[in-house]
């Protein structure tokens, strides 16, 4: 769906040599600073490759895109984007819907699909000023996901989230990756930074490891251990494996050494 071909910026990230496909859900993990942000962006067309690598979308170079087209083809949530003044939750949605046509039947059926995963419902008739951070966040990812929803923009190919969790409690965090699941399921090849590397193992089909802008693992969870996380994150953890599940611990050196278990 999405190729990074050597994708470089300098002194940010890369070369990247990768794809995210569509069905998919990948998931970036690393340090701040690492060329999350920059891959993203770089991945949403926003940015250029330096040195001769390149983004493609469908087989076709980002850079041959208008705007416009970009903006059909794939949804991109930024970190610390900036809320117009004045406007309700209802209407930054209707914003989000501008490039697919703007409001319409389709369009407010989708609204009252995320409404409820998102606790919304209280939000749509508020003043954008008036929110927290976390419920202007969850209205933020309403915006996107409905940008590239498949049931009103059958172009739609490609969600691209910087940290979407940032500032939501568990519920609404829960909620939002199950929300990304539903998304790839129908098909949209989803990429999304996250901090919290033991959500990143649970929910990812893949899980790339940036580390100073360099891609140090990919693949699934089973990608990501210990001794990666030592090295890139430099803090000790134990793996706690039970059900199927992989759980990291960080390790307190100050503490004595115990034998955690998990329990059903």
């Amino acid at each position: 769906m999405l190729a990074l071909n050597g994708f470089v910026q300098a002194d940010r990230v890369g070369p990247i040599h990768g794809e995210f496909v569509s069905g998919c859900i990948t998931l970036l993990i690393g340090p701040n600073g690492s060329g999350k942000s920059s891959l993203l962006a770089g991945a949403a067309g926003l940015s250029s490759s330096d040195e001769g690598g390149e983004a493609q979308l469908a087989g076709q170079a980002l850079s041959r895109f208008s705007l416009h087209e970009l903006a059909r083809h794939r949804a991109m949530l930024a970190q610390q984007a900036v809320l117009p003044h004045g406007l309700r939750g209802y209407e930054l949605l209707a914003l989000g819907a501008e490039p697919i046509g703007g409001v319409s039947e389709e369009v407010c059926l989708a609204m009252a699909r995320l409404a409820k995963p998102l606790g919304l419902e209280k939000l749509y008739h508020r003043q954008l000023n008036t929110l927290s951070g976390g419920e202007q966040q969850r209205l933020l990812i309403a915006s996107t996901l409905l940008q590239v929803d498949p049931a009103i923009n059958p172009d739609a190919k490609l969600l691209l989230l910087d940290e979407p969790l940032a500032g939501l409690d568990w519920q609404h965090q829960l909620a939002t990756l199950r929300l990304l699941r539903r998304y790839a399921d129908l098909g949209l090849a989803v990429v999304a930074s996250i901090h919290d590397i033991n959500l990143a193992c649970q929910y990812a089909d893949k899980v790339w490891c940036l580390h100073q802008g360099r891609l140090a693992a990919s693949g699934p969870a089973s990608a990501i251990t210990p001794a990666l996380i030592a090295e890139v994150f430099e803090v000790e953890v134990r793996l706690l494996e039970q059900d199927g599940l992989r759980i990291m611990l960080p390790i307190d050196e100050a503490e004595p050494q115990k034998s955690p278990t998990l329990q059903n």
